[in-house]
């Protein structure tokens, strides 16, 4: 079945029924959805890209616009003409969006007025890109407005059929080579994804999901599924600045679940300590779960919120490629008794450690945490050689080094990659390396990660400068900035001999242990 087919079975059904919730307060605006409009939505960009457009099934469409109602429908209006969507990174910059347009060769890009500062530079390099299309106040004379796609009368069903396997997303995510990775997720997978995170927490047709982490990111957008696949409700905070906003939304739309990542479960924590936020002065009584991820969760942290907020709340894992959030979950029940525990596999997902060999290991021995799903990708786009290492007999092989405990419970151990996990995005030192090693007075360079209250890890860049060379901290930052996304730019920066083994493999936990007083590439959680 097409993905997008749910909501027309909703608009059938329930159609005065709210779907989605958009409030932006920092303007205090909301406005809404019910199941009929967003359908009818979505047909009617659907009919303009196809019918105006010449948009079909099996084309590319890039997709870049901070979390709103229009996001929404314009992704689910996408997948209705079996195209696949290419939900980008709102923190990539030119060269990111030139490496996912060169991956996917679109044909339409759809992007908020918002990011013209970052596309227009590129604009013209964007070769294969017939036709631009900008959501916003700001339209330029050589993109379509999408408020004239609004005013386009056809709201006739546009679903195109699609098999099993076939594409629904592209979804871009770091690789071991620090290039984004394009991950193919198909209909079949994103139906799976619903179903099992449907089982996992309990969705009713009465929730209400809380959306304010970003919508391109699998951890949001596969959490978001069952509530779209059962006809629930979701609430998009649009423009999200403050903390606040999030239990002021809950209290207003009554809220039932949303997803932390942990720089916002400290912001909450804080806000609480300060008095800047008093719970007792919202009705919360809705809120009834809490998933907290992306990242290890420091257990001073997940103690705090047990103790202080309403809800139940629980610890989760998932990665792009295995079908995102909710792929392992630790309940709330466990949550104090397994510090650091990432919990079990959820509905319809097997999983086991095992040695280089492949061999499943005991009880208590580190080795590479593999699994099979029916919710994992499809394929690396056009790299048949990544996805054979990555996915053998069925089994999907994340590299990340992970222990089970006598009672089944999983716990992360180290990144097999030593990726940095910050303000939960995944970043690969890898890529940062290599630009660095690009200034012409680098001589070598290592990137690692440094604790940070805010966001747990931040890029820190050990840099050996070449002999008689000069450099500050702020010289290898500014580089630095020329050459990433802004978030993959280190913020701290020393100056030292960088080791390597023999073989010239850098050596890591020394640094680590140098800098940060540990091995791990985590912080331990107990």
């Amino acid at each position: 079945m097409n993905y997008s087919g749910y909501a027309s079975i909703h608009a059938r059904h329930i159609p005065d029924k709210v779907c989605l919730i958009e409030r932006m307060p920092g303007e205090g605006s909301r406005r809404t959805f019910t199941w009929q409009e967003f359908n009818d939505e979505i047909n009617r960009t659907a009919n303009y890209l196809a019918k105006e457009l010449g948009v079909k099934k099996g084309d590319f469409v890039m997709h870049l616009q901070n979390n709103s109602l229009e996001w929404m429908v314009t992704y689910y209006a996408i997948i209705r003409l079996g195209a696949i969507v290419v939900p980008l990174n709102f923190r990539f910059e030119g060269p990111d969006i030139q490496y996912a347009a060169k991956v996917c060769n679109p044909d339409v890009f759809i992007l908020g007025s918002e990011f013209l500062g970052v596309v227009q530079p590129v604009q013209d390099t964007l070769t294969t890109i017939k036709h631009f299309i900008c959501v916003g106040t700001e339209v330029p004379s050589d993109m379509t407005d999408y408020a004239a796609i609004k005013n386009y009368e056809n709201t006739g069903d546009a679903m195109v059929e699609v098999e099993r396997d076939h594409g629904l997303a592209m979804m871009f995510t770091s690789g071991t080579t620090g290039k984004p990775k394009p991950v193919l997720h198909t209909h079949y997978s994103l139906n799976s994804t619903a179903v099992g995170n449907g089982m996992t927490y309990f969705v009713q047709k009465d929730d209400n999901y809380l959306i304010f982490l970003p919508l391109y990111h699998s951890g949001t957008l596969f959490l978001w599924a069952p509530f779209y696949a059962t006809g629930a409700a979701g609430t998009i905070i649009r423009d999200f600045k403050d903390p606040k906003w999030i239990i002021e939304a809950i209290a207003a739309e009554g809220c039932t679940d949303t997803l932390f990542v942990v720089p916002i479960a400290i912001a909450i924590l804080n806000a609480m300590n300060k008095g800047t936020i008093r719970l007792a002065d919202y009705d919360l009584s809705s809120w009834k779960y809490m998933e907290v991820g992306a990242q290890p969760v420091p257990f001073d942290i997940m103690k705090e919120l047990v103790e202080k907020l309403p809800c139940k709340v629980s610890n989760i894992y998932g990665i792009t490629e295995g079908g995102g959030g909710g792929t392992f979950n630790l309940y709330p029940e466990d949550v104090l008794t397994k510090p650091g525990s990432i919990g079990k596999p959820t509905f319809s997902v097997e999983a086991k450690i095992v040695d280089p060999l492949g061999e499943e290991l005991p009880a208590g021995e580190v080795g590479e945490l593999v699994f099979r799903t029916p919710r994992m990708m499809y394929e690396y786009y056009s790299n048949p050689e990544k996805t054979a290492e990555t996915i053998k007999n069925g089994w999907l092989y994340t590299g990340d080094l992970l222990k089970r405990d006598k009672d089944g419970y999983f716990y992360i151990v180290d990144r097999m990659k030593d990726m940095i996990t910050s303000g939960g995005e995944n970043i690969y030192p890898v890529e940062i390396e290599d630009a660095l090693m690009d200034h012409p007075d680098i001589d070598d360079v290592a990137c690692i990660g440094y604790p940070d209250d805010r966001l747990v890890e931040i890029v820190m860049a050990v840099v050996q400068l070449k002999e008689g060379r000069q450099m500050t901290e702020e010289d290898v930052i500014e580089f630095a900035k020329t050459k990433l996304s802004l978030y993959k730019v280190p913020r701290k920066v020393t100056f030292d001999e960088v080791p390597r083994n023999p073989t010239g493999k850098l050596m890591k936990p020394q640094l680590r242990q140098k800098y940060t007083g540990r091995k791990e590439a985590f912080k331990q959680l107990a």
